[in-house]
């Protein structure tokens, strides 16, 4: 099981990554969306973000986040955060 806290530094490392310039003031809150209501990814950035997410964080499947929902960064890390 990975540390909540872990996860959630990884998962914004992991974005600010990927994205530098996009996030500039943006508070990283659980309740932010990774879409267009929030920090604006498209479907295939987000799709590549989880993809990167499960590689760095033990390989656990994403499959269930893309079909649950809205996908926020509290979704993302406790799917991760969870053994």
């Amino acid at each position: 099981m990975l540390d909540r806290n872990r996860t959630t530094a990884t998962v914004h490392r992991l974005l600010h990554e990927h994205w530098p310039d996009r996030f500039g003031g943006v508070e990283l809150g659980d309740a932010l969306s990774l879409g267009e209501r929030g920090l604006g990814l498209d479907s295939i950035d987000i799709v590549e973000f989880l993809l990167v997410c499960e590689e760095q964080l033990e390989g656990r499947s994403t499959e269930e986040l893309l079909t649950a929902g809205p996908i926020t960064l509290g979704r993302v890390i406790d799917h991760f955060a969870v053994a």
